[in-house]
């Protein structure tokens, strides 16, 4: 029996296949169609045999797709009240929280040479793009990755960063979730996520300050830091998943699912629209990111069920 062979062909989106006959390389064709030529006789036409790359049957999978999180969550709260009229009185008051943004590895990730020049979101048409080469993040950490397969890596050597195509205004109470992989340089310092670029105020990021582990600024007055036992912030895990949660006037951080801590936080709007940098500062994430999300509500009962979602979705990664 012959032995098949996958041969590259120069055409970077299909590649020819081969099999040896007797000791020599034959490319493989299939009957593609067959009719009549004038004299009455019967033909055949042949095409080469090609397989899709890995490229293209990503993008394919991934307009294919659709994330567990793109779903609305119901919380309900129970409100006691008491007053010399009614006495102690307790409600619950149901409210729908909605996903503002959903980015994942693996769906609608476009990359060339293994540099990532979008990545679009997989609700609403938020997106994240780079147009300059110098600072695109990679496709895999070497940039050897596989399209809507492997993680994003941004690299604070490159100064890489990506750009929304429109500001995210989050108001009032709001969740986000990070799925991160930190690289220490040589420890974990100056991992900007979120900024906006016009205002070096405005962000969230971790290891910014010593002994701080996670830091978000709505201006100059208004910062919010999370205290770390060590010098320079120490994940618990690595790669990890970031939960930060605003209720009120209460910031909440938790990773892999248990608590760091809760702050007391400024109530005003927080506004994004780059991934990786601060404002117009060359200082940019350093790891890979396998999942962003921002919901437009404070999740409480539903934010168990949604880590653990996004934890099994990052562990398919091919992480190279």
């Amino acid at each position: 029996m012959s032995k098949i062979y996958k041969k590259q062909r120069e055409d970077s989106l299909s590649r020819y296949v081969y099999c040896t006959v007797d000791g020599a390389l034959v490319k493989v064709v299939y009957k593609s169609g067959e009719g009549y030529n004038d004299s009455g006789s019967t033909y055949s036409n042949y095409s080469d045999l090609k397989i899709t790359n890995s490229y293209r049957v990503g993008i394919q999978d991934s307009l294919k797709s659709t994330s567990k999180t793109q779903t609305v969550f119901t919380e309900e709260e129970e409100v006691t009240t008491t007053t010399p009229q009614s006495g102690t009185v307790t409600t619950k008051t149901t409210t729908n929280i909605n996903p503002v943004c959903i980015f994942n590895y693996n769906h609608k990730v476009y990359s060339s040479s293994g540099s990532v020049s979008k990545w679009a979101s997989s609700y609403d048409s938020f997106a994240f793009s780079q147009s300059t080469s110098a600072n695109m993040p990679s496709l895999g950490r070497y940039g050897k990755g596989v399209s809507n397969q492997s993680p994003i890596y941004f690299s604070l050597y490159n100064s890489s960063f990506m750009s929304l195509n429109s500001a995210i205004t989050l108001s009032g109470n709001f969740t986000m979730f990070f799925y991160v992989g930190l690289i220490g340089s040589p420890v974990n310092k100056y991992m900007r996520f979120l900024g906006k670029s016009d205002d070096n105020d405005m962000f969230f990021s971790a290891g910014d300050a010593s002994n701080k582990s996670y830091i978000m600024k709505f201006d100059s007055s208004n910062t919010v830091q999370f205290d770390s036992s060590t010098y320079y912030y120490t994940p618990s895990s690595n790669p990890l998943l970031i939960s930060v949660v605003r209720k009120k006037d209460q910031l909440t951080i938790r990773e892999n699912g248990v608590e760091v801590g809760t702050q007391t936080c400024p109530t005003s709007d927080f506004v994004f629209d780059q991934f990786g940098r601060t404002g117009n500062i060359d200082l940019s994430f350093n790891g890979g990111v396998w999942h962003f999300s921002a919901y437009d509500g404070a999740m409480n009962k539903s934010l168990t069920k949604v880590e653990d979602s996004i934890i099994k979705l990052a562990s398919q990664s091919k992480s190279v």
